[in-house]
């Protein structure tokens, strides 16, 4: 038996009284933010913590002769486990599943299980964490003789060969089946598996089977694909033995509005829509995925890279994994490994990011190590890390972005005095790539480059370069062997990127910093404008801001990528023309696809057109504004805004339209417009909806400039998970009733409750008629 074990939580921080609450929980967006916090720009000031989490339960008295355990998923971080007062198990890593075993603790009646969660001692990590039980739990009874788990493995694929151990301790009458929804493949003993007329797995096909395993006292299903994996640098990565191309993105975990907390409808709507504008390919930044994330990108198809640290031996926080990384990574790289390989959607383990030890002798033993224990584990897949070329120089030379003054203490850092206090460890690197921006893609060459990544090359299956595309041609002509990612790039140089990508079969893809935005590293990437008052909070990053809206860089990636036909039109912010904002090195423009500025006419604007083809035409109202050559996918125009219709055409190079794009005024009259993305839920506290909420005109034309208060209501057998925006630099939290509208939007999500009926969602601001929306929860 296994089942949910969310429900019915006792939460406290310390010194607090404590409230009920539904896992998964994220005790952090609900801590109060301070701008002398050591977290700082990392978490966007939101500190740690002590918590506490308390559920009482009754056992059957049946269970004292089972197997029984609590499988957590997510636990951040430090957390102590204890039954009816006695400590069980502990774990530190917050970003790795574990089990704590039951089996002889449990007494017939009410039973007590308490977690103490420790994230008290910051900076612990880079980005925005989260704290406590932020992903789900279950509970798992079973037999003493059980299955303990199914691994599948695609030997070949013409015809179809798989191989399905079934392990556990002292099997009997073991059995397995293959079947999709309609047939049964394969009945009989594991092993050695030949199946005819399957459909295999790609991102492009994600077809799925089951596999049932059973013996004399138990049964287990396990969904997975098939497909087989190669990886050489004379054909480059192959699915199914086809080439292709990794147009990926990055991910951080949390979800925005919801902080940390993993739900599968979160993570669903996420991967779909990335899906949807053109990525094939995630790194999970920078820790282990979740299950919930795998099983997604499993069934939508995705590719993965799963990534199993930000850092080894060399802390970049002070308090951050680094100071139990002898302990514990061999026990958090086998979970990964363990958690991921039935996953068709996995193709590459990273085993670290941005490791500057690569440039010593002591940390290329270290990559070996780790890497060669992957290999033992799993070696159907390849193995990367992601290598910063300009960190691995100052390392090389002894310079060193992060050094301990004097031996570590585990113990809480005196308060910062600002959040401008003098950056160091990644946040130095991060700081410096603003300063340097594009000079940073030529710094990477030469033999200096060379020298302080090639001992990393030599080892790693792939190599990963982090913003070192410039060692693409070098690389590629003198170490012809060598097989290369772009593993962490800035958008800007994707025209560069991806033709050395479709030019070297060696260089298998290039993922964008950062395909969807996130919470933490506080607007590094953001074109910040001083009028917006408050703490950074969202990095201003992503190609797809926080409520899921495509930003004019995702539309440019695909024009660059070639599946946007189309030119696309943006327009700098009318609201903010006569302010100059910082410019974050990430983020290559401020544009936005609108041409409705009502209250600014007359006023002077740049307009950016991104287009395939040798020049551009822009026109407004019909009357033409210019024509320009194409430089890099992109051209830009000055013009004064008045009403009407902006038109695009890209010509080619014998001055014929290719294609065009229009850009409309919004009508005068104003509405407020919001939708729920589905109308039933389950009556389980897990489901979502999302409702995105805009002003707009009544064809639902986006009135950018309107940011003004939005305020909603809820009723019935829903409750408010996260209303937000995506402005990057607030004081406004998650957590309430009322949010500012950024760039005319925001987005509410709300939770299904345990119990089944109505519910009502009023939305309202001034000077517009309020919205209703009824919901069923079944």
């Amino acid at each position: 038996m296994t089942c949910d074990f969310n429900d019915g939580w006792l939460f406290q921080k310390e010194g607090q009284p404590g409230e009920s609450v539904d896992l998964p929980h994220d005790a952090m967006i609900t801590e109060v933010r301070n701008a002398s916090c050591r977290n700082g720009v990392n978490t966007g000031f939101f500190p740690g913590g002590k918590y506490v989490y308390t559920k009482y339960w009754k056992v059957n008295p049946e269970w004292l002769e089972k197997s029984v355990r609590i499988h957590f998923e997510g636990v951040y971080q430090n957390c102590h486990v204890f039954l009816n007062e006695v400590e069980v198990g502990s774990h530190k890593y917050g970003y790795t599943p574990f089990d704590i075993d039951l089996t002889g603790w449990l007494q017939v009646g009410e039973n007590c299980l308490r977690l103490m969660v420790d994230n008290s001692l910051e900076p612990n990590c880079r980005w925005y964490s989260g704290a406590g039980i932020y992903r789900p739990v279950q509970l798992i009874v079973e037999e003493k003789q059980h299955i303990e788990r199914i691994r599948v493995k695609t030997l070949a694929i013409n015809p179809a060969v798989i191989s399905v151990d079934v392990i556990g301790d002292s099997l009997e009458a073991v059995t397995v089946s293959i079947c999709d929804r309609s047939h049964i493949l394969y009945e009989g003993e594991p092993g050695k598996i030949t199946l005819q007329q399957v459909q295999l797995w790609s991102d492009e096909t994600p077809k799925l089977y089951t596999c049932i395993a059973k013996c004399k006292t138990d049964e287990k299903r396990l969904d997975f694909g098939i497909r087989k994996l190669e990886w050489s640098a004379e054909k480059g990565l192959l699915v199914n033995e086809k080439e292709i191309l990794l147009r990926g993105g990055c991910i951080h975990h949390d979800h925005g509005v919801l902080g940390a907390c993993e739900f599968w409808d979160a993570e669903e709507r996420r991967i779909r829509i990335l899906k949807d504008a053109g990525f094939n390919a995630i790194r999970m930044a920078h820790h282990p995925a979740s299950q919930i994330l795998l099983s997604i990108c499993d069934r939508l198809g995705m590719y993965v890279m799963n990534e199993t640290f930000d850092g080894w031996y060399v802390p970049k926080t002070y308090h951050d994994y680094a100071r139990y990384f002898d302990e514990c990574w061999k026990a958090d790289v086998r979970s990964m490994v363990e958690s991921a390989e039935n996953h068709p959607s996995v193709i590459m383990y990273s085993i670290g990011n941005e490791v500057s030890e690569t440039a010593t002798p002591k940390g290329i033993k270290v990559c070996r190590m780790i890497q060669d224990y992957v290999h033992g584990l799993d070696d159907t897949r390849p193995v990367t890390a992601g290598i910063n070329v300009l960190l691995n120089v100052y390392a090389h030379m002894g310079i060193g972005v992060y050094r301990d003054k004097g031996e570590y203490q585990p113990k809480p850092l005196p308060p910062g005095k600002s959040y401008h206090d003098k950056k160091s460890g990644s946040a130095f690197f991060n700081a410096m790539a603003q300063k340097l921006g594009p000079l940073m893609f030529f710094m990477s060459k030469g033999r200096h480059g060379d020298k302080a990544c090639a001992p990393a090359g030599d080892v790693l299956d792939i190599i990963g370069l982090n913003y070192a595309s410039s060692r693409y041609d070098e690389d590629a002509k003198k170490y012809p062997e060598r097989m290369m990612v772009g593993s962490e790039t800035m958008v800007a140089d994707l025209p560069y990127n991806w033709s050395r990508v479709k030019k070297y079969p060696q260089l298998v893809g290039d993922f964008v910093w950062s395909a969807w935005d996130y919470l933490g590293e506080a607007c590094i990437g953001d074109w910040t404008y001083h009028s917006y008052k408050g703490l950074p909070l969202l990095a201003g990053q992503g190609m797809i801001d926080i409520t899921g809206k495509a930003l004019a860089s995702m539309y440019y990636m695909q024009i660059v990528w070639g599946l946007r036909k189309k030119p696309f039109i943006a327009v700098s912010p009318l609201n903010h023309a006569d302010e100059t904002p910082t410019k974050g090195a990430w983020q290559f423009t401020n544009a936005i696809d609108s041409w409705s500025w009502e209250g600014y006419e007359g006023v002077k604007t740049t307009v950016e057109v991104y287009a395939a083809g040798e020049s551009v035409r822009l026109f407004l109202n019909d009357r033409l504004i210019g024509c320009r050559r194409l430089k890099k996918f992109k051209s830009s125009f000055s013009l004064v805004y008045q009403p009407g219709v902006l038109r695009a055409e890209a010509l080619d190079t014998n001055g014929n339209v290719i294609a065009q794009h229009f850009l409309g005024t919004a009508q005068k009259e104003t509405i407020l417009w919001a939708e729920a993305e589905k109308k039933e839920l389950r009556a389980n506290g897990q489901d979502l909806c999302y409702v995105p909420i805009e002003f707009t005109d009544k064809k639902h034309c986006l009135k950018p400039y309107i940011e003004k208060r939005v305020d909603i209501a809820v009723e019935g057998c829903v409750s408010l998970a996260g209303f937000g925006s995506a402005l990057c630099k607030t004081n406004e939290v998650f957590d309430r009733n009322h949010h500012m509208a950024y760039r005319g939007r925001c987005l509410a999500v709300l939770r299904a409750k345990n119990e089944q009926g109505k519910a009502k969602v009023s939305i309202s601001a001034e000077g517009v008629e309020p919205v209703v929306i009824r919901l069923e929860v079944k």
